[in-house]
């Protein structure tokens, strides 16, 4: 996993002048991510439409995806799509992102640790 991370990060800062590439690892308790308002895919398969028709949206520039009758999801995550417009992840590799200042503080309290490349 590290490896992969690494490869992003090099191919995503090659495409932005003057940035260097780095990869920020976080250690989060689990219970405390369990209090946040969460959207969770379990399955990323060919035939797991509203997983596909999510990230068709996300990639297509969509953001109103993130909300609840009561605002913004805290956190969303799931697999991670290699090749979306196909249907295609990264077998046993999943993503996450935080959406709101409760789920920032959650950030905030983890340790980190930083490899710069």
């Amino acid at each position: 996993m590290l490896h992969q991370a690494q490869t992003w990060a090099v191919q995503i800062s090659s495409t932005r002048p003057g940035t260097k590439p780095a990869v920020v690892e976080l250690v989060i308790d689990r219970n405390a991510l369990a209090t946040l308002d969460t959207l969770v895919f379990s399955r990323g398969d060919f035939y797991a439409d509203d997983f596909w028709s999510f990230v068709h949206h996300c990639r297509s520039g969509g953001t109103d995806h993130r909300r609840t009758p009561g605002g913004f999801y805290d956190v969303v995550y799931g697999p991670v799509a290699a090749f979306w417009n196909q249907r295609m992840i990264i077998a046993d590799s999943d993503q996450i992102s935080f959406h709101t200042p409760s789920a920032e503080t959650i950030l905030n309290n983890g340790s980190r640790s930083h490899v710069t490349m």
